[in-house]
């Protein structure tokens, strides 16, 4: 990739941003001086701006939290989720302040066209900020260096992207072979790709790369991200670093208890009613049992029961747990539904109100799955420093099927990185991924990391 192209059109998606913000932001503002104000008495002056200043903070805000300025990052669907979300949420909260405002339910025929019109415009400026990106932005053209047999799956996924990155070469290095002839060939790209190579290889590699100004990729391993979350200290002669203990602090998990009860408490409220329709559908069914209990394992390895809407046929597992795929003959037609929209994980709520969850954390695993993965990867149960959550960084960064060590490396970067801005944010973008199917396919892909070894 050309350097100076892309840093421009960083630029340029740095000004296409603004403007698709100013744009949301003028229409609102002409919603409520244009349309809203003339059918008052006493229209909005001084309170009117600062409404609509809320309403740029809260459309930027949004937009940023879920990915909706990404152009040449997230392909373009997942940015027109994004905006359509945020467009909604924003919306709909401005409408009943306006109404409180003015104490009266306002006209929804205005903020309905508003509404269509930000779409419109939204995914106007999504075709054309992507073209912009796409033409001014040269695709970047990869050698990769892998040390493992299972670097096809890592591949299938890079090629998955091919408006970014092109594999054009590949080469296997195994221990003992001439690392110079590798980077030679190294040399003739400008961007690598380094998978499941050997501790001292890699370093090798990501020194020759820096001295030679060639961008890495490369997975994270465990202790690189546990050293993500490290501290410079300077007590002693020479520099060292001080990697934290993965867990919480208490203030930490003071406010996220807080936080916990407070939604899960509103949630059920609210969503009572929803409760009751999914209840009588799944009776209904085949007379069945609305919940199905499980044994799963949270903080620190303790087992508890989890609550779900039973979306499979009764005695489903019967003969022993199986996994489930994609197109699981024993899943319920209510239960595909349920599973779809993943409403079968709602009466969680209640195991979060109980302390068995917290709202955001790793997704807790069955307990045989929990013994088997630990057994082929110890580490596995870091995961369970922190309470199991109902949305995680896994769910949210990987997909269903993602392996159990990269679920690992995705839930420790959650607990390093872990604030509760995060959690906020990381709960906006729960909504986005219900949409996008790859989050939810089943166990049929390989799996590309049983085991640290090495690599770990």
């Amino acid at each position: 990739m050309k350097k100076q192209n892309e840093a421009s059109v960083n630029g340029i998606r740095t000004v296409f941003s603004f403007l698709i913000a100013l744009l949301h932001t003028a229409a609102f503002f002409y919603l409520v001086f244009f349309r809203y104000n003339r059918q008052f008495e006493a229209p909005l002056y001084t309170g009117g701006y600062l409404i609509v200043a809320m309403y740029a903070a809260g459309i930027g805000g949004l937009l940023l939290i879920m990915g909706g300025f990404r152009i040449g990052i997230e392909r373009m669907f997942n940015l027109a989720l994004a905006h359509g979300i945020s467009i909604v949420i924003v919306d709909v909260i401005s409408y009943f302040e306006l109404s409180l405002i003015y104490r009266a339910f306002l006209p929804v025929l205005p903020i309905a066209i508003m509404f269509a019109a930000q779409l419109a415009a939204s995914a106007l400026w999504i075709y054309i900020g992507t073209l912009v990106w796409r033409k001014n932005v040269a695709v970047k053209n990869m050698i990769l260096v892998y040390g493992d047999k299972n670097a096809e799956q890592l591949v299938y996924t890079v090629l998955a992207r091919e408006d970014i990155c092109r594999i054009q070469e590949s080469v296997c290095y195994s221990p003992g072979d001439d690392l110079s002839a590798v980077e030679a060939r190294i040399l003739q790209y400008d961007t690598v790709l380094v998978y499941r190579i050997e501790s001292a290889v890699r370093n090798d590699l990501l020194k020759f790369c820096y001295q030679n100004d060639i961008e890495v990729y490369l997975p994270p391993r465990i202790s690189d991200i546990m050293i993500r979350g490290a501290s410079e200290v300077n007590t002693f002669d020479s520099p060292m670093i001080s990697c934290r203990v993965c867990t919480l602090s208490p203030e930490q998990r003071f406010v996220k208890r807080a936080f916990d009860l407070t939604a899960s408490a509103i949630a059920l409220v609210v969503l009572s009613p929803l409760f009751a329709v999914i209840a009588l559908s799944i009776k209904l069914g085949d007379r069945g049992p609305v919940l199905y209990k499980q044994k799963r394992v949270t903080e620190n390895g303790r087992v508890f029961e989890i609550y779900k809407f039973r979306s499979m046929i009764v005695d489903a597992e019967k003969n022993g747990a199986v996994k489930a795929t994609e197109h699981d003959a024993r899943v319920t037609p209510v239960g595909r539904v349920l599973r779809a929209l993943r409403l079968d994980e709602l009466p969680q709520l209640v195991n979060i109100l109980k302390g068995d969850m917290s709202v955001v954390g790793p997704r807790p695993e069955r307990v045989e799955n929990h013994e088997e993965y630990c057994a082929k990867l110890p580490e596995f149960v870091f995961r369970t420093k922190v309470k199991a959550g109902l949305t995680g960084y896994a769910q949210i960064m990987g997909k269903y099927n993602t392996s159990p060590y990269d679920k690992l490396l995705l839930d420790l970067i959650y607990i390093q990185k872990f604030s509760f801005f995060l959690d906020l944010r990381l709960i906006l973008q729960t909504i986005k991924i219900l949409f996008v199917r790859e989050s939810t396919e089943g166990f049929e892909q390989p799996d590309n990391g049983k085991d640290g070894n090495d690599y770990g």
